[in-house]
């Protein structure tokens, strides 16, 4: 890994994009790579696991936040307290903020090495990093989106009926949801998909669109404009642009409301039969996500070593996944 910290005063981090252009922008070896990562975290074969990280961060000129977490605790967990640091500077530099850090249990051990002043003292010019790279008037107006979409979540919920639900949903929640995404696919078109890499949030876009696919079945059967939109999120998967997770958020929305849940996919939101986890497993290579057993394998780790593996991707799917009867 191309990182240098040498100053008793402050972090200087450079680090050196190897890859060729074309690779640097194709992300579905990225994924790839990730995929194998957590294959060897999964049968506790840490160092190789760190030193695979490396190879990644020297390929890719943006590496999602989740890695840098994920390869600073595994390397807390080793007792490479070195190394631990690099990572946590990389994950500051892109969005990490030094009170998550400082709430981690598994990091705060790091408080007590000498290089804790240094994180602290170059915090602001870490950030800086960060805050230069994404698009802060994008950053605002698809907060605003969100803020809208939320408001919209609630009125629908706090409806005293499903009678009151449904015309909220027929007379107010599909005119604002496809102004939503209408304006969403053109700043796709203009700026490409506004997740991590684009505005430094990966939730408010996938959260609007997840919205968007759970109206109703009778809406999802006629809808043209995620079906429409559909080829840009998997492009945006492959540029880096979109987690492949929130994506099978988004798709699972749809496949799952427009069945009216008669229709089994990634087993997010629906639950699954032993019958339907390999279907499951082959929609989750097709984007490039962890098999259901490689997940729950996963969090068995998490339990023994405390090292929280970033699983979790929304409040939809927590734990194992076990079939159903």
């Amino acid at each position: 890994m191309k990182l240098f910290i040498r100053s008793a005063h402050f972090y200087l981090i450079i680090v050196w994009v190897l890859s060729a252009s074309a690779q640097s922008k194709n992300y579905t070896n990225y994924h790839q790579q990730i995929l194998a990562i957590e294959q060897l975290i999964s049968q506790d074969e840490y160092e190789i696991a760190l030193n695979s990280y490396d190879k990644l961060f020297e390929q890719y000129d943006f590496v999602f936040l989740k890695e840098y977490k994920v390869a600073a605790q595994i390397a807390a967990h080793l007792g490479d307290e070195y190394r631990a640091f690099d990572y946590l500077g990389l994950g500051v530099a892109n969005g990490w903020t030094l009170d998550e850090i400082k709430d981690h249990e598994l990091l705060k051990r790091l408080k007590k090495n000498p290089r804790w002043i240094d994180l602290e003292f170059n915090y602001e010019a870490l950030r800086l990093d960060y805050l230069y790279r994404i698009n802060d008037s994008l950053r605002n107006v698809v907060n605003e989106l969100f803020k809208e979409d939320q408001k919209m979540a609630f009125s629908y919920l706090f409806k005293p009926s499903e009678k009151a639900k449904n015309k909220f949903i027929e007379e107010k929640a599909i005119i604002i949801s496809e102004r939503h995404v209408k304006q969403l696919i053109e700043i796709i078109d203009s700026h490409g998909y506004p997740g991590e890499q684009l505005i430094g949030n990966s939730v408010w876009s996938s959260t609007i669109l997840s919205h968007h696919n759970s109206l109703s079945p009778e809406y999802q059967q006629q809808d043209q404009l995620y079906p429409s939109l559909r080829p840009k999120l998997l492009a945006a998967i492959d540029n880096g642009q979109l987690n492949p997770y929130h994506f099978a958020i988004i798709e699972d929305w749809y496949i799952t409301v427009k069945s009216d849940r008669k229709e089994h996919s990634y087993g997010i939101i629906h639950p699954l039969t032993k019958a339907n986890f390999d279907h499951a497993d082959q929609m989750r290579a097709n984007v490039h996500i962890r098999s259901i057993a490689l997940r729950n394998a996963l969090i068995d780790i998490e339990a023994k070593t405390g090292i929280d593996l970033n699983l979790g991707y929304g409040s939809w799917l927590q734990g194992k996944i076990n079939p159903t009867e």
